[in-house]
C-alpha cells in the first residue's frame, strides 16, 4: 500500500489497486491525470509500503515527487509533467540504507560531499520517555543524519528530561547552545514565542489529514518558520502525534461535567483559558508529575495524546479516555539559528534531509501506532468514549471561540489566523 501526501491545496488523489491517479479540479475541464507507480528493491521484489509526497511547482504543469520507504533511501524526481489521457509510468529500484552513502546526490559528487562534512557529535534533548513517538522521531533523525553523513555526524539522544524539562531546554538551546536539537510540543514554547499561539486554537481540526495539509501548505509553513526564526530558532520539521485527549475517572458526556474537575494542563495561557472557560480547575504540572498527582488525588484528570497516555501508564489511575480532540499535538524538531549557521552547506543539507525523512517517518508511525495504543489502554482497563456532537458544539461556542479572539490579538497576524481556520473546512 502506498500513502500519498499532497503538498498543494485543492487537488485530490484517488488510489486503485496497482494504479494511482490524481484529479486536478483547477485545470481545464477537470481532466484526470494518471500516474502508475512500481517500486521494487535491488533484486526486483515489490516494495509493499511507501509514502509519496507530491509537490506542485508554481508552473502550470510541473511536479516533484519524493518517495520514502522504511529501510530505503528516499528518492526525489523533479520536473515531472502529466497530460490528460496519458498514463505516466514510474518504475523505481529503491536503494537500501546499507548500500547508499548519501541519497539525492550524484555518484561523482559523493567523495567531495563527504570531504566537506566534519566529524562531530551533537545532542538532542527530549522531556518525553523512551518508547514515545517523540523519541522515535529523535532516533530516526539521528539514524538518518548518521547515514547521510557516512557516520561523520553523530547525534546522541537524551530522553526523560535528562538534559532538562521542555521549558528549560527551549531556553538553553539559545542561551547555552545546549542541547543542539530539541523535539517538544509547541504548547511549551508560546510563552517565549507568542506567535506560535495560532497552533493553540482549540477545537479547530478533527481531521488529521486536513491538519497536515495545513502545516505542509507552503505559505503557512513559511509563516511558522519565520516566527521561529525571528526569535532565534530554526525549524527543521513538524511532525505530530495527532490530537490531545482527556482522561478522567468519570465519563464526560455533557459540558456541565467539566465543571469543578481538577485537570492538569500544560503551563500555557491559551490552554489554561480554554479549560477554565469549560469550568474546570486548572493545575499546570510538568508531565513527569502527573502520575503521582493522580495517585494522591491532587488532580482528577489530565490531557495528553494517546501515546503519552500509554507511555506514562495513566491507565493505572484513570478509568476513561474522553475523545475531546481539543488540540493537535505538534512535535517540532528545532535547533537555534546560531547552531544551524555554524554548519557548512553540506552539513546543513544532511541535517535538513534527515529532518525531512524523519518527519515523514514519524507521521506514518503516529498513524500506525494509534490503534495499537488504544488497544493497550483497553487491555489495561480503560474505556474510550466519544463526546456527543452537541457537547462538542457547546465546547466550541462557550470555550473555544473566546480563546480564538484572544489568540488573534496575541499573534497579530490575521492572514495566518484566517488561513489556519479556513484550511480546516
Amino acid at each position: 500500500m502506498y500513502y500519498w501526501v499532497l503538498n498543494y491545496p485543492n487537488d485530490k488523489i484517488y488510489i486503485s489497486p496497482g494504479q494511482g491517479f490524481f484529479f486536478l479540479p483547477h485545470h481545464v475541464n477537470s481532466q484526470c491525470f494518471y500516474f502508475d507507480v512500481d517500486l521494487t528493491d535491488q533484486v526486483g521484489l515489490p516494495i509493499e509500503k511507501a509514502l509519496l509526497h507530491i509537490f506542485k511547482s508554481y508552473r502550470y504543469n510541473e511536479y516533484s515527487i519524493i518517495i520514502n520507504s522504511e529501510g530505503y533511501h528516499p528518492v526525489q524526481i523533479n520536473n515531472l509533467q502529466f497530460y490528460p489521457g496519458i498514463i505516466s509510468k514510474l518504475c523505481i529500484d529503491m536503494i537500501p540504507v546499507s548500500i547508499c552513502i548519501y541519497n539525492m546526490q550524484s555518484v561523482e559528487d559523493i567523495e567531495d560531499v563527504q570531504d566537506d562534512i566534519r566529524d562531530m557529535t551533537l545532542t538532542l534533548g527530549l522531556d518525553s520517555p523512551k518508547g514515545s513517538l517523540a523519541t522515535l522521531y529523535a532516533e530516526k533523525f539521528a539514524e538518518e543524519v548518521n547515514t547521510l553523513s557516512n557516520g561523520k555526524i553523530k547525534i546522541e539522544v537524551f530522553t526523560d528530561a535528562a538534559l532538562g524539562t521542555d521549558r528549560r531546554m527551549f531556553n538553553t538551546i539559545i542561551s547555552e547552545k545546549k542541547p543542539n536539537f530539541i523535539i517538544q510540543t509547541t504548547a511549551h514554547q508560546v510563552n517565549l514565542v507568542p506567535g506560535l499561539s495560532v497552533l493553540d486554537m482549540p477545537m479547530v481540526y478533527t481531521d488529521i489529514n486536513k491538519l497536515r495539509n495545513t502545516m505542509d501548505n507552503e505559505n503557512f509553513y513559511e509563516k511558522i518558520n519565520n516566527i521561529y526564526s525571528s526569535n532565534g530558532y530554526k525549524l527543521l520539521g513538524m511532525a505530530d502525534e495527532q490530537f490531545r485527549q482527556m482522561t478522567s475517572n468519570i465519563e464526560i458526556q455533557d459540558i456541565e461535567q467539566f465543571g469543578g474537575i481538577k485537570i492538569r494542563a500544560i503551563q500555557n495561557p491559551n490552554h489554561i483559558k480554554f479549560w477554565q472557560l469549560l469550568g474546570a480547575i486548572v493545575i499546570p504540572l510538568p508531565v513527569g508529575e502527573i502520575y503521582s498527582s493522580l495517585v494522591r488525588g491532587y488532580i482528577d484528570a489530565q490531557e495528553n495524546p494517546y501515546g503519552n497516555i500509554a507511555a506514562f501508564k495513566f491507565y493505572d489511575v484513570q478509568d476513561y479516555v474522553v475523545n475531546t480532540n481539543h488540540l493537535p499535538h505538534f512535535l517540532p524538531l528545532i535547533t537555534s539559528n546560531d547552531i544551524y549557521d555554524s554548519l557548512n552547506e553540506q552539513e546543513k543539507k544532511v541535517i535538513e534531509e534527515a529532518a525531512k525523512n524523519a518527519t515523514v517517518y514519524t507521521r506514518i508511525k503516529a498513524d500506525e501506532r494509534l490503534e495499537e495504543v488504544k488497544q493497550t489502554l483497553i487491555d489495561n482497563g480503560m474505556t474510550i468514549v466519544d463526546i456527543p456532537e452537541r457537547t462538542r458544539q457547546d465546547m466550541v461556542k462557550f470555550a473555544a471561540m473566546p480563546v480564538y479572539d484572544s489568540i488573534r490579538t496575541l499573534v497579530n497576524d490575521d492572514e495566518l489566523i484566517d488561513l489556519y481556520l479556513e484550511m480546516s473546512k
